[in-house]
């Protein structure tokens, strides 16, 4: 004993660190190491069990979600006060059953069908005298041979049918009308609605979904050597009551809002191997901890110190101004944290010193924006001011007019900085804007408008008449080439339920589909349409905005959509 305390006294003291360190290390290592091994694979298997059982959740959830839209959109439609109309009452005229078949049920139908991919067609099943009209409208007649005929004819609430046979997957419906009974179907397609359930996992795994009634609508199974027959029956109930082997874990999970069921099978040995994986990693993990240890022992003692050195190192670097951080540690110490933070902090330190500096020259050149902004309007006003003095003095009006003119499309255009105005002010900008291209053009177009002033003090953002104004003159009347032609805008504005429509016409060369389709879009070297449009919708929101409407040759008209209070 004696000896050994001797010898320990005799050791360095980097050894005596190499020493404890190992010792102190390995017994919690040792301890650790034999609790994971017994209580991981208790936990992974229940860990794998939960992960089952919340991606069912989700195929629950998922599933009641695409129900519930299917049944609000042929409850919207069944509810619909012109569909309803539409097949309460007897036609006296095939041209009123054309009208019927072509205004109200081909184009909500195609509507509904071009907003939803997974919906193969509607159809309309009629008491009405409606002549047949493709798979839109048919007669009820021709649902009696189904063996679910009278229940739709009975039912309160939408419900499912799919055969099996054939494919069909149908959400039927019975319309509320009062003289005729009417029964809509939506033909769902069958792939589309449960793609999604045949990757669920990246492993072997077998799926069913069952209807409110317990019968079988979808099953799956990616098992090479066990078809999706041997876990499923045509009853939920003979599904539950079937030993489909001992070697798989069953899960079963409800919707609580269609009372659908979902039942899925899941190989036991995938999920014990997960554990017996993690529990070989544990102990690889063990042993590399062991060997670590030893090699950290004898590191430790000799690479303590250096990392304290360099830091104070680059801390007199610092004072010299070079804001490099050369030290680095790859441990997760307390040491390599102290040397994080300080690189952190003379990274932090340089990044604001350059933004004081880089804010200082941005501050100056500000101030002398806004010196110019307020120096060059003015100086502006009074070049136009004197000009039309001159102009009136000299007997010139219209050079006077054109003065003023420019004088007010300039104060308007400016508005003393603000980004919104009245409509009255925009309207003023409008005017001033077309006098002056009027003159420019020596009266080569001619202008009229209906404007109701009622709405002159409402709010707009600034400069959104105009351009299309511009745009009509530029690129619409100065491109028609015709014979005798006489260029022609029209300018409206006016009230429109809760909005407010500014419309702007011209007489011009029109515009090819491309051109209209893209025109919103197109980036233009100045103030372009798309401008105006961007600026609308992010001031107003995205249901306002521009909208066109062209033909070649014949002219176009752009219409701005602005909120009315």
């Amino acid at each position: 004993m004696k000896t050994g305390v001797a010898w320990y006294q005799s050791l360095k003291f980097r050894n005596k660190i190499q020493i404890i360190c190992f010792i102190v290390s390995l017994i919690p290592v040792i301890l650790l190491g034999a609790f994971c091994t017994i209580q991981s694979r208790r936990l992974l298997v229940s860990q794998e069990e939960t992960n089952i059982n919340n991606i069912l959740d989700q195929a629950v959830s998922s599933l009641d979600h695409y129900l519930s839209l299917q049944e609000g959109i042929i409850t919207t439609l069944a509810w619909d006060e012109a569909i309803q109309a539409a097949v309460d009452k007897s036609y006296s005229s095939n041209y009123e059953m054309f009208l019927a078949n072509s205004e109200i049920f081909d184009s909500k139908f195609l509507m509904i069908q071009a907003m939803h991919p997974e919906i193969e067609g509607i159809t309309l099943y009629t008491q009405t005298n409606l002549y047949p009209h493709g798979t839109t409208l048919k007669q009820l007649t021709d649902l009696s041979g189904y063996s679910w005929y009278e229940k739709a004819l009975s039912a309160q609430k939408p419900f499912y049918i799919f055969d099996r046979d054939s494919g069909k997957f149908l959400l039927v419906y019975l319309l509320p009308c009062d003289l005729y009974k009417n029964v809509m179907t939506i033909a769902l397609s069958y792939d589309y609605a449960f793609s999604d359930y045949q990757k669920l996992f990246e492993e072997d795994y077998a799926i069913g979904i069952y209807d409110n009634a317990g019968q079988l609508i979808f099953d799956h199974s990616s098992f090479p050597d066990a078809p999706a027959g041997d876990f499923f029956k045509q009853d939920l109930r003979a599904t539950l009551d079937n030993d489909a082997g001992s070697g798989y874990f069953r899960e079963v999970s409800s919707s609580a809002t269609h009372g659908w069921n979902i039942v899925i099978f899941r190989p036991q040995e995938f999920i014990t191997s997960t554990a017996n994986s993690f529990i070989l990693v544990i102990m690889g993990m063990i042993a590399l901890c062991i060997i670590s240890m030893l090699y950290l022992g004898v590191v430790l003692s000799k690479h303590l110190v250096e990392p304290l050195e360099k830091l104070a190192n680059n801390m007199d670097q610092i004072q010299a101004d070079n804001f490099t951080v050369t030290v680095r540690s790859r441990n997760n110490d307390e040491i390599a944290k102290l040397i994080g933070a300080f690189d952190n902090m003379a990274k932090r330190l340089e990044s604001t010193i350059h933004e004081l500096y880089t804010n200082k020259l941005a501050k100056q050149e500000y101030r002398l924006q806004m010196l110019q902004s307020q120096i060059n309007p003015h100086f502006l006003y009074n070049c136009l001011s004197m000009i039309n003095s001159k102009a009136i003095l000299s007997g010139q009006s219209e050079i006077s007019s054109i003065a003023l003119q420019l004088s007010t499309f300039y104060r308007t255009t400016l508005n003393k900085g603000h980004s919104t105005t009245r409509l009255a002010d925009e309207w003023r900008n409008t005017l001033s804007y077309l006098e002056i291209q009027r003159m420019l053009h020596s009266d080569s177009f001619e202008f009229s408008y209906d404007v109701d002033e009622s709405l002159f003090e409402c709010r707009s953002i600034n400069l959104i008449i105009q351009p299309l104004v511009e745009n009509a003159i530029v690129h619409g009347i100065r491109y028609n080439d015709k014979e005798n032609y006489i260029g022609k805008i029209h300018i409206c504005i006016k009230r429109d339920n809760d909005n407010i429509l500014i419309s702007v016409e011209d007489n011009g060369c029109g515009m090819d589909k491309n051109t209209l389709d893209n025109i919103l879009t197109a980036e233009t070297k100045g103030y372009g349409i798309s401008n105006v449009d961007q600026r609308i919708k992010l001031y107003f929101g995205p249901e306002y905005g521009i909208s066109y409407e062209s033909e070649p040759g014949r002219g176009t008209t752009a219409t701005i959509k602005l909120p009315g209070a």
